[in-house]
């Protein structure tokens, strides 16, 4: 049985693509495992707080001096944290804005990531994930096309921090893109065609 994170962080809502195609993989999900529980987490209704001069000070302690005021500035970060450390599938969908995620996005992302608590680090002074065992599913909305060569600012990105700060090296990427077109219909069976 696998639970499920299903992370939305676009503010299109229905008219988004990014949801669409994220939900189409969680739909490929359900058919394909027994699935025990899925968690929702919407980004655009439920913003994840920015790092302010009070709680900035709080990400950078050791859990182990965590103290009652640490616990309420950090108690958004927690919750997230641990629906990434329960989930097994961990669905995230993301337009591309301005060459990179979503704002939201990029948000819950500096609430998840933290030293002593998502990575520590080895005598040698590396980074350790602690969310080993675990598969990401990418799913990207946007308005042009990549060019063959050119930076991949999106899932390189998200790559790059699930490896280093998590341990997570499982992931796929599927790809709207086109959708600012003239007379663009969008296909997500065609997407998801080697899903």
């Amino acid at each position: 049985m696998k639970n499920i994170l299903h992370i939305i962080s676009s503010a299109r809502g229905d008219l988004s693509y990014s949801n669409s195609l994220s939900s189409a993989i969680l739909e490929k999900l359900l058919q394909r495992n027994k699935i025990n529980k899925i968690v929702v987490r919407d980004l655009v209704k439920d913003q994840p707080p920015f790092a302010d001069e009070a709680s900035i000070h709080e990400f950078y302690k050791h859990p182990e001096l965590y103290d009652e005021h640490s616990k309420q500035l950090l108690s958004y970060a927690n919750t997230i944290v641990d629906e990434i450390r329960e989930a097994d599938l961990i669905v995230i969908g993301t337009p591309m804005f301005n060459l990179g995620i979503s704002t939201p996005l990029k948000a819950w992302l500096d609430q998840l990531i933290r030293a002593g608590v998502t990575y520590v680090f080895d005598e040698q002074w590396n980074r350790v994930g602690q969310f080993n065992n675990k598969k990401v599913y990418l799913a990207i909305a946007s308005g042009g096309r990549s060019i063959e060569g050119a930076t991949d600012y999106i899932s390189d990105y998200l790559k790059d921090v699930f490896r280093s700060y998590t341990g997570i090296t499982d992931v796929e990427t599927y790809r709207m893109e086109g959708t600012m077109e003239h007379g663009f219909t969008p296909d997500y069976e065609s997407v998801l065609k080697d899903f």
